[in-house]
């Protein structure tokens, strides 16, 4: 079988599989008829998701743009719901870029710290590598006393979750540079410096590919325990307001957002890494 053939067969394969996986959560929306509270069901039907639930994200709108909200005595409608969740969604991707270049510019540093001389190795190493055994959600609520409940804390909380992660990935791929590259930009009269910007750094980009995308997938999970340090805005403020309410199906629903965000930004980061490594061999670049 051809190559562009297998392709096409894969996708059909998994569209198929995420149809089936759709019409299961049908099915049991209609088998398991539990209410959580009156009115709001355990599983939501998507015929409830894409109206009623869509439209209730009108009360999260806090008015303007010639829309008024409910707040202001106005009924919930579409236009209402739609600048909301796009309201909201915009201060979430602000909070994770901002932590993936915070977070990541910080990693990336201290990783190529450990390999730039002995006493960077000695003041760098242990404290991060014990940093990264902290669990990432049980330091929420000491990030929330350090920082308090403003976006300062927020974008820290999600730089320290993606951070440690681009430490590890530095520290390991630069540790699987060959030696003979180094050794050759020495014997060549490369200084140090030199040395990390011509060969360390493009060296280490295609092990580099996968830590980006892995600390992307750990961003969108950390964004949302930063917006449970209080935010008041955001898809995980929403979350947190629909929790107090037992709203399952509006968690549901900023759930599938969060899935659907996350798989356009991990498609977007890998087709731009990967037109980055056009030089290295295929099977780097997969």
């Amino acid at each position: 079988m051809k190559l562009g053939a297998r392709v096409v067969r894969d996708r059909w394969i998994s569209l198929g599989v995420f149809i089936a996986i759709a019409a299961i959560w049908q099915v049991l929306s209609v088998i398991y008829t539990v209410e959580a509270v009156p009115g709001e069901p355990m599983v939501a039907g998507w015929q409830v998701l894409f109206t009623k639930t869509f439209l209730s994200m009108a009360d999260y709108w806090a008015g303007g743009l010639g829309v008024p909200s409910v707040a202001e005595g106005a009924d919930r409608s579409y236009p209402a719901a739609a600048l909301s969740l796009a309201d909201h969604s915009l201060q979430t991707i602000i909070r994770l870029a901002s932590g993936l270049v915070v977070g990541g510019g910080i990693g990336l540093a201290l990783g190529l710290a450990v390999s730039w001389s002995r006493w960077t190795r000695r003041l760098v190493d242990l404290p991060v590598q014990f940093l990264r055994t902290l669990p990432l959600l049980a330091m929420v609520p000491l990030f929330q006393l350090w920082f308090g409940t403003n976006i300062a804390g927020e974008i820290l909380f999600v730089a320290y979750g993606i951070g440690v992660i681009v430490f590890a990935g530095t520290v390991n791929a630069v540790r699987n540079v060959p030696s003979i590259y180094i050794d050759n930009a020495r014997a060549l009269g490369a200084s140090r410096l030199t040395l990390y910007r011509t060969v360390i750094l493009p060296a280490i980009l295609p092990e580099m590919r996968s830590t980006v995308l892995l600390s992307l997938g750990t961003g969108w999970g950390a964004v949302l325990g930063a917006e449970y340090l209080g935010a008041q805005s955001g898809l995980g403020y929403v979350i947190v307001y629909a929790q107090q309410f037992a709203y399952l199906d509006r968690m549901f629903l900023i759930a599938l957002l969060f899935i659907v965000y996350t798989s356009i930004s991990y498609w977007g980061v890998s087709k731009l890494t990967a037109r980055m490594l056009d030089w290295a061999p295929p099977s780097q670049r997969l």
